[in-house]
């Protein structure tokens, strides 16, 4: 069954009736010139809605030649994305293990503030930068360095 849009069910009706009308009754055909004209002018309409329709069908292929070419690239860069998701997810993994083995996740959240803040210059009261005293180790290190070097 031919489901019709909003305002063409009115002329179908109408060019039904004017057909039945035409098949029953025997008139003069002058007294239904008015009623063919009518019948031409409904013609014409679909027609002319046939020919919009027709239109509409033809971008329809475009249409969708269109997307299948957007399809093959993104197809073309699955692979690449695939394997790029797989080493973050390699990369993150090392990440997590590496601070999970590291010495330093040992330590308490105030010893990694304090050796943080270490060589970080301190403003006192009287607005002078000083820097808070380095540990032992960290100077005998130094040196050593140096003696080294000599």
């Amino acid at each position: 069954m031919v489901e019709f849009q909003p305002g063409e069910t009115e002329w179908v009706n109408s060019f039904t009736a004017t057909c039945l009308n035409i098949m029953t009754s025997r008139t003069d055909w002058k007294e239904l010139e008015p009623d063919t004209l009518k019948i031409s002018q409904d013609l014409r309409e679909i027609q002319k809605t046939v020919q919009d329709y027709g239109h509409r069908l033809i971008h329809i292929p475009m249409k969708i030649e269109n997307l299948s070419q957007k399809m093959d690239e993104i197809l073309k860069i699955l692979p690449d994305l695939q394997k790029g998701l797989t080493d973050l997810k390699t990369e993150v993994a090392d990440l997590k293990k590496n601070q999970r083995d590291s010495p330093q996740t040992s330590k308490s959240k105030k010893e990694r503030i304090r050796d943080a803040l270490r060589t970080v210059p301190l403003l006192h009261q009287k607005g002078k930068a000083t820097e808070i005293p380095k540990s032992k180790i960290r100077d005998e290190r130094i040196r050593e360095v140096i003696n080294a070097i000599k």
